[in-house]
């Protein structure tokens, strides 16, 4: 398992096995580390660890992160070395024991006859017995401050389990809102083909009669775009998604961060590197244009930063 060495000298200040951590202006030593591990994660394809020497007091634990991000804290049993092998305890003498059971005591030694005592006084000890092994000393004590980043980073970055599904902005008129009722209850049966059929016909229905940028074509189109998703087709799911959000985005339209964030979670599936490449630049592009306007909520700034990340590190290698 690839090992790696960080130190955290103060706060704003990071090295990841002697490279010079760079922290974007407002944001957290800690977050940065755990991305930085997390794209180490993603190009090796397996979990990292790393071993953390945390502020000036010097605190020291072992930290594992998943490519998904997710990230937790080891006890001293699960520890590796930088080969990636764990670390074996020194051989005792005694009895072998079974992993998992209690040591089996082996046989009493033989008692070591002395002298023979004299009456009237105390009898003269033998020899004293060889202690066992002692126990392995509990995990050094944790930074507080990083045993809660990686706390809530392994709660907060978890993978994307689907892309969430969209809401109607508004009341429905009654012959759309039965039609989408059925996609629904199509949907539901699991039979998404189908769904997926029925709500390209509306959306292009829509489309030649109210217009591209019509709420009613939109919700078709984030419709269509959430099948995709169900179906698989992230590349489509992407596209009909990034669609929708950069028209809201244009518009004005206060949905448009929710729209992005749906998009974003269609990104994430993406398997072709340069199309991630390409449709994350718009999607930063997209935030950044948030930004601009004062729209861009802390939960989309994490969320941005986490792209931004996935963007750098996927433009280094294709």
């Amino acid at each position: 398992m690839p090992h790696f060495a960080v130190r955290i000298p103060g706060e704003g200040l990071a090295e990841i096995n002697d490279e010079v951590l760079v922290v974007e202006e407002g944001g957290s030593v800690h977050e940065a580390v755990l991305d930085r591990l997390q794209r180490h994660a993603q190009e090796h394809g397996a979990a990292v660890e790393a071993t953390v020497n945390d502020g000036p007091a010097g605190a020291h634990f072992v930290l594992r992160v998943a490519p998904d991000g997710s990230s937790r804290l080891l006890d001293q049993a699960e520890r590796t070395d930088a080969t990636g092998h764990a670390p074996q305890p020194p051989p005792a003498p005694g009895p072998a024991r079974v992993p998992g059971q209690a040591p089996v005591p082996g046989p009493a030694p033989a008692p070591v006859p002395g002298p023979a005592p004299v009456p009237g006084q105390a009898p003269v000890p033998g020899p004293a017995p060889v202690p066992g092994p002692a126990p392995a000393p509990a995990p050094a004590p944790l930074s507080a401050v990083a045993a809660a980043v990686a706390r809530a980073r392994a709660a907060a970055a978890a993978p994307p389990a689907a892309v969430p599904p969209p809401q109607p902005s508004r009341p429905l008129a009654p012959e759309l809102a039965d039609r989408v009722a059925h996609i629904n209850a199509l949907t539901a049966a699991g039979r998404i083909e189908a769904a997926s059929a029925e709500v390209t016909a509306l959306r292009e229905a829509l489309t030649r009669s109210a217009g591209t940028e019509h709420p009613d074509a939109l919700e078709a189109r984030a419709m269509e775009a959430y099948l995709a998703h169900l179906r698989g087709d992230h590349r489509e799911a992407t596209v009909l998604a990034l669609s929708v959000a950069r028209i809201l985005c244009g518009t004005g339209d206060p949905g448009a961060p929710a729209a992005i964030a749906r998009a974003a979670a269609a990104w994430q599936r993406l398997e072709d590197g340069r199309a991630a490449v390409i449709h994350g630049s718009e999607l930063l592009h997209m935030w950044n244009r948030l930004r601009g306007d004062g729209r861009l909520a802390p939960a989309d700034e994490r969320l941005a930063r986490r792209v931004r990340a996935q963007v750098e590190s996927l433009s280094a290698r294709v």
